[in-house]
């Protein structure tokens, strides 16, 4: 504690009634400043909300499941450009092999009908040589049954082979046009679109780090800001325990008060002391303030440098690019989906035919079966009717090699089956729709442009409004540090004005004693915060009951002291 002859040289200092008016000035204008910089930094960490929210949009517009998987079409459809020549050059031998196995399966079918006509006739011989007997004339209606049913099965292969010539001309017309439209756009064409992947790959792979990085620097920049706004209610505090201060003094003070000398002087030495640790703690409060803004700024810097980068710098570029060079290929992919199309049309006809084709050859197999049947049947007949039965047989001769050569066509048809199966129209296996690939891409870029331009020219906005409120609340909490000088001025005024009422603080008259038993009971009343309750029992007279324990059932959330 400071003694008066440590004063003397001191610049004359206001009455304690005037002390008192200089305290209650002082702390309108730190409540001010502290409240502007309360509304400031909650300003400041709703800007830091908003700035996430629009970085997290533009994280979802990239995502690697969507913009991964359009890197992988792009890729593939950039391969399926490299090896088209490749794949049209074997694609013609494959489609010309389907065509001569198509004619030599037209061949196999009309020789089936003619010897199914054939047969026909040799029925009708039956008929005449018979002379019109009965068992017959039946045994050649069934016959003739069989073999209509035979005839129809190769009429109706034969009219699918007849759309085969249709539908081969519509590929190789597809493949003709997409050769033509490939030379137009030049063999850059599947390197620049292997580039455009690639550019979105690294772009999305840049937003994803620049995500993470700013995140990252959201999340810290946020908690210290918070942990500051929390921290900055040392003004409330000081405000609160200069008002049981200044409370405290015009009670001692009042021209009506007629209190003795030493019991004013001990009251102005506690005063004193809340002041000088007010002091103390608020300087150390407002330094760790300061210190913790000052960190978070090179922060703030670094989050509008990763932004500016993404705004101005070349990733920033990549996806306008991305989308320019896209738009060049739709001419080429457009004829490549056309080519699918029909490609695919004659794949699926060709499959639907084999289908038939395979069903046709059980019933084929089913009429040659039949037709053997007719030529032993026939044989056994004709032995039971003398010389209308002899005429009979020798036809019957003439059909066991239809049927023979029935079965042949029927095994020769299964091979050819088989070779058509083997073909492969499609050659590189590609399940790609190139008519929608860049269409889908492109989607998806314009929608990541949209959402990566309206979010970084946000976010260098909002970077920007984050640095200068927390350089200007530094400022204003800096400035503040004069209250320290404030409270020390007031401090030792009352040290002066206690010294010289009372110049030994531990001589009290019996009357002071009897105006301290009132007056500071009523001074702890005031206290709302437990190191007001410990500097004021240091000034208790000997008997009377620490306010502490007087309020120890407060003590679990009235401590409002050490906020930082």
């Amino acid at each position: 504690m400071k003694h008066a002859s440590t004063l003397t040289a001191a610049t004359p200092l206001p009455a304690s009634t005037d002390t008192a008016n200089l305290l209650e000035t002082s702390i309108t204008g730190l409540e001010a400043c502290f409240r502007e910089v309360g509304e400031a930094l909650a300003a400041t960490i709703g800007t830091i909300d908003q700035m996430a929210t629009g970085l997290a949009d533009v994280r979802v517009a990239l995502a690697p499941e969507t913009a991964g998987a359009a890197v992988g079409r792009l890729r593939d459809v950039a391969h399926r450009l490299t090896t088209l020549p490749t794949l049209q050059r074997r694609r013609a031998v494959e489609v010309e092999t389907l065509t001569g196995r198509t004619r030599e399966l037209r061949a196999m079918l009309a020789e089936i009908g003619t010897i199914l006509d054939l047969l026909g006739i040799y029925g009708i011989n039956i008929k005449i040589v018979s002379s019109g007997e009965p068992a017959f004339l039946s045994f050649v209606s069934g016959m003739d049954r069989k073999l209509e049913s035979g005839r129809r099965e190769v009429v109706h292969i034969t009219g699918e082979m007849d759309q085969f010539g249709k539908v081969i001309a519509d590929v190789r017309k597809a493949d003709r046009l997409l050769s033509d439209e490939t030379a137009r756009a030049g063999n850059s064409v599947p390197t620049e679109l292997t580039a455009n992947a690639n550019a979105l790959q690294l772009h999305v792979e840049g937003v994803v780090r620049t995500t993470d990085q700013v995140s990252g620097i959201v999340r810290t920049v946020q908690g210290e800001v918070a942990r500051v706004l929390g921290a900055i209610q040392i003004g409330d505090s000081v405000r609160q325990r200069a008002e049981h201060c200044i409370t405290m003094l015009r009670r001692l003070h009042a021209p009506d008060a007629l209190l003795p000398a030493g019991a004013v002087a001990h009251m102005e030495r506690l005063v004193e002391a809340h002041l000088r640790a007010m002091a103390d703690e608020f300087q150390q409060e407002i330094a760790a303030i300061v210190e913790s803004l000052d960190r978070v700024s090179p922060l703030a810097e670094e989050l509008r440098g990763l932004i500016a980068s993404q705004v101005g710098g070349k990733d920033g570029q990549i996806l306008l690019q991305l989308e320019q060079g896209i738009a060049k290929l739709t001419a080429v992919m457009s004829q490549l989906g056309e080519a699918d199309g029909q490609l695919a049309s004659l794949t699926g006809f060709v499959g639907r035919t084999l289908a038939d084709l395979t069903k046709g050859l059980t019933r084929i197999q089913n009429i040659a079966v039949d037709v053997q049947d007719i030529s032993t049947n026939t044989r056994l007949l004709s032995r039971r009717h003398g010389d209308n039965g002899r005429a009979v047989a020798v036809i019957a001769k003439e059909v066991a090699p239809c049927a023979s050569r029935l079965t042949q066509l029927g095994t020769a048809i299964g091979r050819q089956i088989d070779a058509l199966t083997a073909i492969d129209l499609v050659q590189d296996g590609s399940t790609i729709n190139s008519g929608t690939v860049l269409s889908d891409a492109l989607a998806i870029v314009r929608n990541g442009c949209a959402s990566s331009a309206t979010a970084m020219s946000r976010g260098g906005e909002e970077a920007q409004h984050i640095i200068a409120s927390l350089r200007s609340s530094a400022a204003n909490l800096n400035d503040q540090r004069v209250f320290v000088q404030t409270l020390g001025a007031a401090a030792d005024s009352l040290l002066l004005s206690a010294q010289t009422r009372s110049p030994d603080s531990e001589v009290r008259t019996p009357a002071d004693e009897e105006a301290l038993e009132e007056l500071l009971p009523w001074a702890a009343k005031l206290y709302t915060m437990a190191s007001e309750r410990l500097i004021h029992t240091g000034f208790l007279l000997p008997g009377m009951v620490p306010p502490v324990t007087a309020a120890v059932a407060m003590s679990d959330f009235d401590d409002d002291d050490g906020l930082f």
